[in-house]
């Protein structure tokens, strides 16, 4: 028997006499009429205010009209007042859940049961972050083992439900979910779930698209099946991106994870069990979003299933309706697909109808898109002049203010003429009276007799570069040479001034064009470094290294040595070109021409003829600023040791010198890659799904991989070589994939992942992780890539084996030269390995031939790659010390005909297997700011407990980048970067 409700305030029938409903003396009528209404019955059903504002906010998502959606509120409302004595239910809602503060959330912890029964999902609709409707499913996560019982890092959860009204009065008949999961199976789930649910929007030809965001990929997909249960589940795992790690953390702490489908399609509306449904009747399945703290547990609900019988007659129906073809639900490219495929169709005059009124939608659309571009640019030229008028005016009135004759008030007035914002005219004025006063001061010393040599060095009027210029500079000095000693106790390198005299001059341009360019970080580091000097006198720092809050005194000093000893020993400095940048991008101009740049074309024009233009286009390529970091700690008894007495240099210099190291060995891995990866993607080869033939995989033994290796298959990849005839000697380097960003055709910023690789084991995409060449250990994924011996290493785990074996998508690289190590018998090494040196200048004439026009300048590989160079019999007439080397240090130990030779003794990707040959300053460096030690922060021990310890970090905002001229097809124009590979 139900419950009879007892009403604080009355309950006034009529506002339901639209549904049927009437007043009377006896209430039992009006209760029972009431239960009859199915949103009615759950809304006097409901035993908590969070169940009734979720229905509230799903009914704004149900075919209503205002006046019924209105009757419906105003019954959840009279709850609110008669069971929780508030006046709506949002208060009621709040009030509830304050009283739930104190209680766990709902979680589903992972389970090792793998009865998808158990699993028990729960629906409901929430708004997401872009204020869409979305239907979210919560169920039990699955965590998935192996045979050992040991997790996989792979989960199930029930991600959707087929032949139930769903908590959107939405049913997925299991035949249509079904064939959309198929086609996505097939398609290899190329999206990722994102968190929060991508914002949906229709692109110009009508099809829906999802505004997907890179930092909130979070969870991938490998399979999904539906069960007997009618449970849609999905088998997927945390990415390693800041949303997957939250994932992972979530599922460890048993919190709630849901899941809401990222599909389109087209419904059709149905009355079932006396409701008004939505029957998808085409689906297009995209991924599956997770959804984090997806909600209160009373608002999610168990789906309602429908019968057999029923499911039949919907279908049944909707297999009728397919029969007429509703064209205005259709875009116009499916409208014109439809016409072509049915060609004398009984309702092709409809069609037609229909193509007409969707092409007058889509010239309305674009002749307004259009008059909305005109009207932004109209707006955005009337806001330059005005701001360039108004600039104008402010600089006329103040270059009127100052104490000039009219003569450099006029050049000022011309020299200032290029500003645009009146906020920029103050600090030009400052700088051009330093400039002019400069001068003037100039001139009165010089009347006065005071020689030059007396006087402090000016370079920017505001910046003196002498010694009085710079009180740091001795402090500087001694911490470095503190620094040298503790490197040189642990590794016993000593340092090369030739080396170190090229590096910082390229750092002091590289800082001079950051403060030329007025760059807020620079200046800010400048004001440090001069409140700093504050506490030096003479040479000597009189206060203590660290104050007595554990702080660095002297942090922008201490920066300063740590940038100096970070940059003056970088190996490929000389080779890039370092400049300074501001904002978070790096840009760099770059051309994009429409015909050959070498074309034999006569420039020669008549009088009366039309002077031909050429097709070039300049535009600036944006790339991605990085920021580097890497902390060091400091325990509390080097904190007092610099606290007492002056400046402590070699207790400094100990807890620091890492810092530097660190900096300078990734700053010289990075360049060294950037090159490679631009050699290496010139005119490289694309193979799609190359079957691995028997004859390419082995099983792993010691003859193959390191001894302990967890990799249970080798794969050589073909690299062009037909399958059987393999040759290990022509073998090039596989092009390792990045993303990479590029201006197209029409100037606009794009970005790929250039030279992807992919490898399926049947129809599942496997995890490409890391290769360890010294342990042979694959590294997070099914297997690993050799780049530079063109072989894949497969995990037992991959399903990998001689029977099953993969197919693989890759990209070989062709800019390659080969060489063979292999000394012939009877052949004297010596005189074998001219051959070499004479590559040497085949190679550099080969680049600056036609079609490529680049002669490099430098050669380089490691230390056992120019052992044989080094051997040959003609080495020391290469080289001879005759001429003046372009590049400094004794890295570089040879020159001939303008190519410098070196050698580097660090690790970089290409490892003693090839050589480099380029053009120097064709990578660029950019510097966003300079290096700067940050902290104190806390520092914690393994187990999570506070030390005294202090943490500090080194930070530096910098971009490494190639810019490349291209023509409109992408083919690139003088490349300046080829390697010779050792066989």
């Amino acid at each position: 028997m139900k419950k009879k409700l007892k009403f604080l305030f009355p309950l006034n029938a009529q506002f339901f006499a639209n549904i049927g409903f009437t007043a009377e003396e006896n209430n039992e009528p009006v209760k029972d009429a009431l239960s009859d209404d199915p949103l009615m019955k759950q809304i006097l059903e409901a035993t908590s205010a969070i169940a009734l504002l979720a229905i509230k906010k799903n009914l704004a998502n149900t075919p209503l009209t205002e006046v019924d959606r209105r009757i419906y509120y105003e019954a959840i409302d009279a709850r609110a007042r008669a069971d929780f004595s508030t006046w709506c239910i949002e208060e009621a809602a709040k009030q509830e859940q304050e009283e739930k503060e104190n209680k766990p959330s709902i979680g589903f912890a992972a389970s090792n049961t793998v009865h998808t029964d158990s699993l028990e999902p729960k629906f409901s609709v929430i708004m997401d972050s872009s204020e869409e409707s979305k239907e979210v499913c919560i169920s039990k996560v699955v965590p998935i083992t192996d045979s050992s019982g040991k997790s996989t890092g792979w989960y199930k959860s029930v991600v959707s439900k087929v032949d139930s009204v769903n908590g959107n009065l939405c049913i997925y008949p299991k035949s249509v979910y079904s064939q959309a999961l198929d086609a996505l199976k097939k398609s290899g789930f190329p999206y990722t779930g994102e968190n929060p649910h991508p914002r949906s929007y229709r692109s110009k030809n009508g099809k829906v698209q999802f505004d997907s965001v890179l930092e909130n990929q979070a969870v991938v997909f490998r399979d999904a099946y539906i069960d007997n249960d009618s449970n849609v589940i999905a088998e997927w795992k945390p990415m390693d991106t800041p949303k997957g790690r939250i994932i992972q953390a979530m599922l460890d702490e048993g919190k709630p994870i849901g899941f809401s489908n990222r599909m389109t399609g087209s419904t059709v509306e149905k009355t079932v069990n006396g409701r008004q449904v939505k029957v998808a009747r085409s689906l297009d399945i995209r991924v599956w979003d997770p959804v984090l703290n997806p909600a209160e547990e009373a608002a999610f609900s168990l789906p309602e299933p429908i019968v057999d019988s029923a499911m039949e007659q919907i279908l049944d129906s909707l297999s009728k309706e397919d029969k007429k073809m509703n064209f205005l639900d259709m875009t116009l490219e499916e409208l014109r697909v439809w016409k072509k495929a049915n060609s004398g169709h009984a309702d092709m005059a409809l069609c037609d109808a229909a193509i007409a009124t969707k092409e007058k939608e889509q010239a309305l659309t674009d002749e307004l898109e259009l008059l909305r571009k005109e009207k932004e640019e109209r707006a955005r030229q009337e806001e330059a002049e005005r701001k360039k008028k108004e600039a104008i005016q402010t600089l006329t009135d103040a270059v009127a203010a100052l104490p000039y004759d009219q003569k450099v008030k006029d050049g000022l007035l011309q020299k200032g003429s290029v500003i645009t914002d009146a906020a920029e005219v103050d600090s030009f004025i400052q700088r051009e009276r330093e400039f002019v006063d400069s001068l003037v001061i100039d001139q009165r010393l010089g009347a006065l007799g005071v020689p030059n040599a007396g006087r402090a060095a000016i370079i920017e009027p505001s910046v003196q570069v002498g010694a009085e210029g710079q009180p740091w500079k001795p402090i500087v000095d001694n911490l470095q040479a503190a620094m040298d000693d503790v490197i040189r106790s642990k590794t016993g390198a000593i340092p090369d001034p030739e080396l170190r005299k090229a590096n910082l001059a390229i750092m002091d341009r590289a800082l001079k064009q950051m403060e030329r360019e007025n760059n807020q970080e620079f200046k800010k580091y400048v004001q440090s470094l001069t409140d700093s000097a504050a506490a030096i006198n003479d040479g000597a720092i009189t206060d203590s290294a660290v104050s007595t809050t554990g702080d660095f005194a002297q942090a922008a000093i201490i920066s300063n040595a740590l940038m100096t000893q970070a940059w003056q020993d970088l190996n490929f400095l000389q080779l890039v070109m370092a400049e300074g940048f501001g904002g978070t991008t790096y840009k760099v101009p770059v051309e994009i021409l429409s015909t050959d740049l070498y074309s034999q074309d006569d420039l020669v024009v008549g009088e009366l003829d039309g002077i031909p233009t050429e097709g070039a286009t300049t535009s600036l390529l944006e790339f991605g600023a990085e920021w580097i970091k890497r902390g060091t700690v400091v325990t509390k008894e080097a904190m007092v040791e610099m606290q007492s007495g002056p400046f402590r240099y070699d207790v400094l210099a100990r807890n620091l010198a890492n810092l530097p190291m660190r900096f300078q060995r990734y700053l010289d891995q990075r360049f060294s890659l950037e090159m490679l990866h631009v050699a290496d993607e010139y005119q490289a080869k694309v193979v799609s799904n190359e079957a691995v033939a028997e004859t390419e995989i082995e099983a792993a033994d010691s003859s193959n991989v390191p001894f302990g290796s967890n990799a249970a298959f080798v794969v050589k990849l073909l690299c062009g070589q037909a399958a059987g005839s393999y040759n290990p000697k022509l073998v090039p380097t596989i092009v390792r994939p990045r993303i990479r960003p590029f201006i197209d055709p029409a100037g606009q910023r794009q970005s790929t992942v250039a030279n992807n690789i992919i490898a399926k084991q049947g129809s599942k995409t496997l995890t490409r992780g890391t290769w360890d060449p010294v342990t042979g250990q694959i590294k997070n994924g099914d297997y690993a890539v050799d780049f530079e011996k063109g072989k894949v290493y497969f995990t037992a785990d991959s399903g990998v084996d001689t029977t099953n074996r993969p197919t693989i998508s890759y990209s070989y690289a062709t800019n390659i030269s080969f060489f063979d190590l292999s000394v012939p018998n009877g052949v004297e090494p010596s005189k074998y390995f001219n051959r070499l040196l004479e590559r040497f200048d085949y190679e550099k004439a080969y680049m600056g031939s036609a079609p490529r026009y680049v002669t490099p300048d430098f050669a380089i590989g490691s230390l056992n790659a120019m052992v044989n160079l080094k051997i040959s019999e003609l080495f020391y007439k290469w080289a001879s010390p005759e001429g003046t080397r372009l590049l400094q240090g004794r890295m570089w130990f040879a020159d001939r005909n303008g190519l410098n030779l070196g050698e580097i003794n660090a690790p970089w990707a290409a490892g003693d297997s090839r050589i480099l040959l380029g053009k120097i300053n064709a990578t660029r460096f950019g510097v966003g700011s300079p290096m700067q030690i940050e902290g104190p922060e806390p520092y914690y021990d393994a187990n999570g407990k506070l030390t005294s310890a202090k943490q500090y970090y080194a930070t530096e905002q910098i971009s490494i980048a190639t810019p490349l001229v291209t023509d409109k097809n992408g083919i690139v124009y003088n490349p300046p970067y080829r390697t010779i590979k050792f066989v």
